[in-house]
């Protein structure tokens, strides 16, 4: 067992990490991926980073992962029953679980129990708020798919005994998109601000109950969405309606449509891949500077200078995921609409009205957008002129 000694005098084990000291800590103690990383000392920017670095040195000494199934099977009807009465009394999903298991696990057990969500305990905030707020009643992909969304392009955080959700755009069908997932549950505020790249644009917010408190432990989620196809491609197009993009890329003489995801959350964008390699697409990975103008088109405001970009661009991955994953941007929706029109064998004359009704989409979408941040800009200075 290679180890040193820290400064404090607690040993650390040294990196790379060898299979005897593995096993010993993966099989024998159980320790998850991202504990075993502490242990080695392993700091990242991300602690994703630091996970996926020990799973890839697990897989390289032929250590089995554990089933990530098993602990739900460990979870008896007593268990639920106690779980259930601890719900009912205004405990949180995270508080429920503890430390033996993930708040998801919870979730997915009362829910198979048809159990309705938090009923007495918000009656008491209910009475104090000025705009009704509905517990969430979605399921666990409707779950992974806001999640998504939270990861790309949602600010998150906790507002007094409410869960704020917060998105600042100059993109009018992102906002539709808002007031769509989240006017059933609060009330979505809406209102002008000025931006120092843009020069005005749309602040939209809407405060909710603590059934959305899964938006805040997101990481769980996202666990869980590894694990199910069907909830992954849900968590997928969350992502893709906050953080993905389609285009037309013209090769030559024809050209194909094109399908990215752009974030500088490096080790996110590796397991997607590696999800969707397991999947069968054959996607790319790729590191590109950041051009602010396109960024700012597609409706990122805060772009960094360089970007981590997964592409799929073979037209059969393009097409498969495009129809499998559950998006709801409208713009997304109408932009996929066209894109599947294109056949791979698409006559000339064929291909060309296709392109030609994706160029007018994008002029189209364009000029809403500067319509919108004109509205935002008029609207801003209309309530900020100076009273007489």
């Amino acid at each position: 067992m290679a180890n040193e000694t820290s400064d404090t005098g607690s040993v650390r084990l040294v990196s790379p990490p060898l299979a005897e000291d593995l096993k010993r800590l993966y099989l024998e103690q159980k320790l998850s991926a991202s504990k075993i990383a502490k242990v080695y000392g392993l700091s990242y920017a991300s602690p994703k980073t630091a996970e996926s670095t020990i799973l890839h040195h697990l897989k390289r000494h032929g250590i089995a992962r554990r089933d990530p199934a098993a602990h739900i099977r460990k979870v008896t009807d007593s268990m639920v029953d106690d779980w259930i009465v601890r719900y009912q009394k205004g405990e949180s999903l995270k508080q429920i679980a503890g430390t033996s298991v993930s708040a998801v696990t919870v979730f997915n057990h009362l829910h198979k129990r048809d159990l309705g969500l938090r009923d007495k305990v918000e009656a008491q905030i209910k009475s104090v708020t000025k705009h009704k707020r509905t517990p969430f009643t979605g399921d666990v992909r409707e779950i992974a798919y806001l999640v998504g969304l939270t990861v790309g392009d949602l600010y998150v955080q906790r507002h007094g005994r409410a869960i704020r959700v917060r998105v600042a755009t100059t993109h009018p069908r992102m906002a539709s998109l808002f007031r769509d997932l989240f006017s059933g549950y609060g009330h979505p505020h809406e209102y002008p601000r000025g931006d120092p790249v843009t020069g005005y644009e749309w602040s939209l917010d809407c405060d909710m109950d603590k059934s959305f408190e899964f938006l805040l432990d997101r990481d769980g989620y996202i666990e869980a969405a590894f694990q199910d196809d069907r909830v992954f491609l849900a968590f997928l197009a969350g992502f893709f309606d906050a953080e993905g993009s389609l285009y037309f890329h013209k090769k030559r003489e024809h050209g194909a449509f094109e399908l990215t995801f752009a974030n500088t959350n490096e080790a996110l964008l590796l397991r997607i891949c590696g999800k969707l390699l397991e999947l069968g697409y054959r996607p790319a990975m790729s590191r590109k500077r950041q051009n602010s103008e396109k960024a700012i088109e597609r409706g990122i405001k805060n772009s960094s200078d360089w970007i981590w970009l997964l592409a799929l661009w073979r037209y059969e991955d393009v097409v498969r995921l495009l129809e499998a994953m559950p998006i709801r941007h409208p713009e997304k929706l109408e932009k996929r609409s066209i894109a599947l029109k294109l056949e791979y064998r698409s006559k000339t004359e064929d291909r060309e009205r296709i392109v030609a009704e994706w160029n007018s989409f994008r002029k189209r979408i364009k000029k809403e957008c500067v319509d919108y941040i004109a509205l935002a800009r008029d609207k801003f200075v209309a309530e900020n002129r100076p009273r007489k």
